[in-house]
């Protein structure tokens, strides 16, 4: 099925300044994306087009709203944490703070979905996984009223402006007969261009809609991260540091940290933090241990450097 027109509109929607750009580049003709119908996370470019599956789209719209529930779990718990310089006991804070334990289940239960739903897959209709509670069906999408999982929309949004950027990279690369002679190359420059295209002229996009700035950047940036830790769910733990070519997933995520430069709003430390948190916790790496320190950027890098293959 050719979905291109439905990737030109998410485009428009989360990086209209670079839309022309992008229509120079890649053209606005059919099938530049193809929607496959095969039982498998797929995101890759072929053939002259962009080629994925339902089930990818799927596990990167979960993965946004498991983000979400992750913050809503632990930015109040590190934030007091950070008072006192104490660890990240998640035990400890079920135990004194009412509400943590109930939200760190739900947190777990929309994880355990992002892998769940490529088990159904596997069997050949995706239909028959169950919805996960309280997150909107994609069907839905600019419907969405409730503000707390519309911001969860919108950045699901951004996430997948930057998924399908990172493959229009390769799609020039082919068109032009210029691609890096290493894999490991190609896919970490096909990073850099889609962040690229997500920030650099994000700050005069904001200006002239006379908007914050900062506010701008750091909504796409959180985006993606969303997409980095979509990889990381759907990736074995054994292949973190290797992966077909791929880079480490603490690199790839380490790499949009490092495009957070200041100014950032005051909560976006806390927030990159808590996802990481929970997305590390879910895939079972050790982090009770990690010391919460008033620097909560500082925190982000060192669960950023805890995502090693087990």
């Amino acid at each position: 099925m050719d979905v291109s027109d439905a990737v030109d509109s998410l485009f428009a929607g989360a990086v209209p300044e670079r839309i022309e750009e992008l229509r120079g580049l890649w053209g606005e003709h059919a099938d530049r994306v193809r929607l496959l119908a095969v039982d498998r996370f797929l995101i890759q470019m072929g053939f002259g087009s962009v080629q994925i599956s339902e089930l990818a789209l799927r596990q990167i719209w979960i993965t946004g709203y498991a983000a979400w529930r992750a913050v809503n779990a632990y930015n109040v718990p590190l934030a007091l944490a950070s008072l006192t310089m104490s660890s990240a006991d998640r035990g400890e804070w079920r135990r004194i703070y009412a509400d943590v334990a109930a939200r760190e289940d739900e947190f777990a239960e929309l994880f355990g979905a992002i892998r769940g739903i490529a088990e159904a897959a596997k069997f050949g209709n995706i239909d028959t996984f169950p919805w996960p509670a309280g997150v909107p069906n994609p069907e839905y999408g600019l419907k969405i009223t409730d503000p707390g999982l519309k911001g969860a929309f919108d950045l699901v949004c951004m996430a997948g402006a930057y998924v399908f950027a990172h493959e229009v990279r390769h799609y020039i690369y082919e068109a032009q007969n210029n691609s890096p002679q290493h894999l490991l190359e190609e896919e970490t420059e096909c990073d850099r261009w889609a962040l690229a295209l997500m920030l650099d002229r994000a700050s005069d996009y904001a200006v002239d809609n006379g908007w914050k700035p900062d506010l701008v950047r750091a909504k796409r940036i959180l985006g993606v991260i969303i997409a980095q830790l979509a990889i990381l769910a759907i990736t074995p733990r054994t292949s973190w540091d290797h992966s077909d070519g791929h880079p480490p997933v603490c690199n790839r995520i380490r790499s949009v940290l490092d495009a957070a430069t200041d100014p950032v709003p005051t909560w976006f430390w806390t927030t990159i933090a808590s996802m990481l948190l929970g997305f590390a916790s879910q895939s079972g790496v050790l982090v009770e241990t990690i010391p919460v320190t008033s620097d909560m950027r500082e925190l982000a890098y060192t669960l950023c450097d805890r995502l090693q293959s087990a």
